[in-house]
């Protein structure tokens, strides 16, 4: 057992609040070898990422849904073969947010909504028939907002014992 990777996945919160500061190259390549070797179903890999760092298209993610993507420094927008990789969208944007916190950054899995989709893809090139739906917005955490907010604490999640079930439900 090793604590400190426990201690690492437990600590990965949703980030919504971002200092203006950009996301280094470095930072971007990181974080995207890291979902580039997310394990897929049958190796089959159907996902790919359009990294988004201009102002405009990431404004255009908020209004069509993807609220936090509009105050990022970069959000990664993964576009998917078809509806049938939903899973390993999943696994891919878990991953990079994993990834994010490993550079300690912040970020969030947000999704783009109503007319969003296919307007991103019309915008950013993206062939109709594939699904561009997932995107991780991604930054540097602004400390001072967060402190604002109401604390939750342990009561964030539900306890163990109500999540969890041993050999019958």
């Amino acid at each position: 057992m090793n604590p400190d990777a426990l201690k690492f996945l437990r600590g990965l919160r949703a980030v919504r609040e971002y200092t203006p500061q950009a996301v280094s190259e470095a930072e971007i390549q990181e974080i995207l070898e890291v979902g580039r070797w997310t394990s897929t179903a049958g190796n089959r890999q159907p996902c790919e990422v359009v990294v988004v760092r201009d102002k405009g298209v990431l404004q255009k993610f908020a209004q069509w849904g993807a609220r936090p993507a509009g105050t990022s420094a970069v959000s990664m927008l993964i576009v998917s073969a078809s509806d049938h990789a939903t899973l390993d969208e999943g696994r891919t944007a878990e991953r990079l947010a994993l990834a994010a916190r490993a550079c300690d950054l912040g970020s969030v899995i947000a999704t783009l909504k109503n007319e969003g989709p296919d307007e991103a893809k019309k915008l950013l090139g993206i062939p109709a028939e594939r699904r561009a739906i997932t995107l991780v917005a991604i930054g540097h955490t602004d400390v001072q907002a967060r402190k604002a907010l109401p604390k939750q604490g342990a009561a964030a999640r539900k306890p163990l014992t109500e999540y969890a079930h041993f050999d019958r439900f």
